[in-house]
């Protein structure tokens, strides 16, 4: 009896599921929230080269030293890009990329937020706009950080340290068994911890328990690390196709990487909505029975 109970539940669910995420028409809450990131990669990019420049300029010495092992007619052209680049810092562009980068990614959070509500409650402008702003800003932070923290992790870490241990030295036996459940394993916390955050305090009110919340946000995070891990299986071994293609392709795949995380997040909360329908089912049924 209890295993045909449990068996209808888990099918109650999954009918609700697909309901509630074609209802509630979570690609278009996805391609919008994914435009608004997308659009805040160019700011972000102007922001991470002039910081660069700016913690580089006080090692010019260091550089320039480095740059007499290469041979001479090498070293005197690098010398003078290297001098002219540095100096071409911009501190207006640097505030400018990093204004530009909360506005854009903040715009995306915030329809994170919204669409949330309309997730939860079937109004996606439950909420005063000062409010979504807010969390929106609070939601940037932590999300993008989680985000970007598990892309440099498992996507391009990996193929530093290789580089690393190709061109400079090899790495012990104890870095090694360190790193590889590292690699996954701080992405992963951060991320659940960010997700079961957002999850709890993005809607406009509190209407499910912390343990369905903490459930469905490790389950997210192991399809968002998988989805990463695609993009990092593409970054190390399918980057090839960029000869045939050129280095556009490498864009694409990155924005297809940000819209299917953004994507996998909505299908989060659409899960949980999911989750509290089946509880809403056995409540009805014990009232009838």
């Amino acid at each position: 009896m209890k295993t045909e109970a449990g068996k209808r539940s888990v099918i109650f669910c999954f009918k609700s599921f697909i309901r509630r995420y074609i209802d509630d028409d979570i690609g278009a809450l996805s391609s919008e929230a994914s435009y608004c990131f997308i659009l805040g990669l160019i700011p972000f990019m102007i922001f991470l080269v002039n910081c660069i420049l700016f913690f580089a300029a006080p090692q010019l010495d260091v550089i320039m030293s480095l740059l007499h092992y290469l041979p001479e007619q090498l070293a005197v052209s690098m010398e003078a890009n290297v001098e002219r680049i540095i100096a071409g810092r911009s501190s207006i562009w640097l505030f400018a990329g990093l204004i530009g980068t909360i506005w854009t990614a903040s715009q995306g959070a915030a329809v994170l937020v919204r669409g949330m509500d309309k997730i939860f409650f079937r109004d996606r402008n439950i909420q005063s706009w000062l409010k979504v702003s807010l969390k929106a800003c609070v939601f940037t932070v932590f999300l993008v950080f989680a985000m970007i923290l598990s892309l440099l992790l498992i996507v391009f870490a990996n193929a530093v340290i290789f580089l690393i241990q190709e061109s400079v030295f090899s790495f012990p036996d104890l870095f090694w068994d360190i790193w590889k459940p590292s690699r996954y394993g701080i992405p992963f916390v951060v991320m659940s911890l960010s997700l079961a955050f957002f999850y709890r305090y993005a809607p406009n009110r509190y209407i499910t328990n912390w343990l369905r919340i903490i459930i469905i946000s490790f389950l997210v995070t192991v399809v968002l690390l998988l989805v990463t891990a695609g993009y990092g299986y593409y970054i190390l071994n399918v980057s090839g196709m960029g000869v045939t293609y050129g280095s556009l392709i490498g864009l694409v795949f990155l924005f297809l990487w940000i819209h299917l995380a953004v994507r996998v997040i909505f299908a989060g909360g659409v899960m949980i909505m999911a989750w509290e329908d089946v509880k809403n089912l056995k409540r009805r049924e014990k009232i009838s029975e």
